[in-house]
């Protein structure tokens, strides 16, 4: 599964889903993009997921009816690799039965 980190997550986090293949928005040039043309272009690049903790409604409504899965993870802007790491575990289990287009919140 091609997974994109958002730019609120630390971007060691992509070495911890080593089944999957996992970039972060900064890599690809994408820091400058909003929700809604974050979120396009991850769905043009051909990515299937979408990992953020991006607690706002514009992330919410980007995300409806796009053919990619969305996970939500607790937090706030800034959050530190150590914070999120204990949510992996929950966001391997997620991403296989998530469904496309809405918002999943662990």
């Amino acid at each position: 599964m091609r997974i994109l980190l958002d730019n609120c997550l630390p971007i060691r986090l992509r070495h911890y889903f080593p089944r999957h293949e996992v970039e972060t928005a900064l890599y690809r040039g994408w820091a400058a993009l909003e929700n809604g043309e974050l979120i396009r272009a991850a769905v043009d690049a051909g990515f299937d997921a979408v990992i953020s903790i991006d607690q706002g409604h514009d992330f919410e409504r980007a995300v409806a009816g796009q053919p990619i899965v969305a996970i939500l993870l607790p937090g706030t802007q800034g959050a530190r690799l150590e914070d999120v790491l204990p949510l992996v575990p929950r966001v391997e289990a997620v991403l296989g039965e998530a469904p496309t287009g809405v918002v999943t919140r662990l």
